[in-house]
This record gives C-alpha cells, structure tokens and sequence, in this order.
C-alpha cells in the first residue's frame, strides 16, 4: 500500500498568484473611466500578466488589470514606481495596498467558472491521483467563502500559502465539500461507492487533519499510533488492501 491517498485538489493550493470567489465573473466587468495614463498602465499590466506562461487567467487580465490600476490611480502608481514600459514589479516587493487591490481584483474578474475550471486543469498537473471532478471543483468555487479565498489568494504574494493556513484551507474545503473526500477514494484508490462513503465516514478528526496538513500519505509518513487504526477503517469498510499495493 505504497500511497494511502492524495487528494488531487491539493494542487489548488499552490496557484501562483490568482484565486477566485463565489461572485459570477460578470459582476467585475472591465473598469469604465479610466484616465489616458491609467489605461496605459493598465494596457501595459495585461500584457506582462499575458507574457507569464503559468497566469491561469487569461480571459480575465485585463478586468484584472483595469480594476486593480482603477481603484490604485495613477498619481499612486507613479509613486509606487510604475510607468508605461515598467510594470514588472516582483510581487513580493509590491506594497500592501497594491496587493490588497490586486487580490480584490482578482477575486471579483476571475469568478465562479473561472476558478472551478482553474482548480480542475492544476489538479491534472498534481503528482497523484486522478483530476478533480468539475463538480467538485465547482462545490469548492461556490462554497469557500470570499474571506477564506482572499487570504488563500493573498498568501501567494508570499510566494505561496504557508503549512498551517494550507492545512485549514484544506479543512474549510472538506467540511464545506465533504463528497470530496468520497470521490477521492474512488477515483484514487477505486473503492466503490459504499466503500469510499464508509471509510470518508470513518475516519477520525485526527486522521482527517493529518491528511488535511498533507494532501496525501505514504505509508512511512503514517504515525504509528495512528497507522493501526486507519489500517482497521479500511478493513472495517471492506476494502481489500491488496488492491491498494
């Protein structure tokens, strides 16, 4: 049993910069309004947003783009150092309030159906495991509130979320997904249906956050203590371990 499991909607905790929230993308429509300077700026943003192989959302960069340049101005963009031909600041070194306006902004473009289809195309690219169902993907963009999205969203200007907001942005999802798990364990380990829903309903909050701080387990990384008893909830579900080699 090489791999107990690994969720493949792991690979949605890793996105380089964007996210998304449970607002339908036409409520963020491209910002009217926009001064000459601004739209240059906000032009010039939608190309270097474009150029970067790994941005997901390339329906959406210029919403992203104009709303972000909008609500910052272009006095303080000036400030913050950017003009017409330099807007690849390193978002690492941007300012709070550029970041804060960033995230907003792409919370607001990207929407719904954006996001659902983001996290099921990352999930292909994860390591284990099968994609993420589209319905599953959709149950997280709906039902993860914006809250949660915009601290997932803005701990990636940290270069990525750290373990512990990793781990209860793992859990929120469960708790708020919890079909999630049960279609995991058939996609992953192919366990029928009443196997995945005895052992998802099996498993002990303990295990649950173990798995949760990981996204998947290999045997050896098992605490023992905790190694005999997930051992008996696959058992007790009828799951013959031999198919799990």
């Amino acid at each position: 049993m090489k791999k107990i499991f690994c969720l493949t909607l792991t690979a949605c905790l890793f996105l380089a910069a964007c996210g998304g929230n449970n607002d339908e993308a036409e409520t963020a429509e491209s910002s009217d309004g926009l001064s000459s300077g601004e739209q240059i700026i906000a032009d010039a943003l939608t190309a270097e947003l474009l150029s970067d192989p790994e941005f997901p959302f390339v329906d959406d960069a210029t919403c992203i783009s104009e709303t972000s340049v909008g609500e910052i101005g272009l006095d303080k963009l000036i400030e913050l150092g950017f003009t017409e031909t330099s807007v690849d600041i390193p978002t690492t070194e941007l300012p709070e309030e550029l970041q804060e306006s960033f995230t907003n902004a792409v919370l607001d473009c990207a929407g719904t159906s954006g996001l659902a289809a983001y996290i099921v195309e990352a999930s292909v690219d994860d390591d284990g495991g099968a994609p993420l169902r589209m319905e599953d993907a959709e149950c997280i963009a709906n039902e993860i509130d914006r809250e949660q999205w915009y601290g997932f969203v803005a701990s990636s200007f940290e270069e990525g979320p750290d373990d512990i907001f990793a781990a209860e942005f793992f859990s929120a999802i469960l708790e708020a997904c919890p079909q999630i798990l049960v279609n995991s364990f058939m996609d992953d380990l192919g366990l029928d249906q009443d196997q995945a829903e005895c052992l998802s309903g099996s498993l002990s909050e303990t295990l649950l956050d173990l798995f949760a701080s990981s996204g998947g387990l290999e045997d050896d990384e098992v605490p023992p203590e905790l190694f005999g008893e997930l051992i008996a909830a696959f058992v007790d579900c009828g799951v013959d371990l031999s198919q799990l080699e």
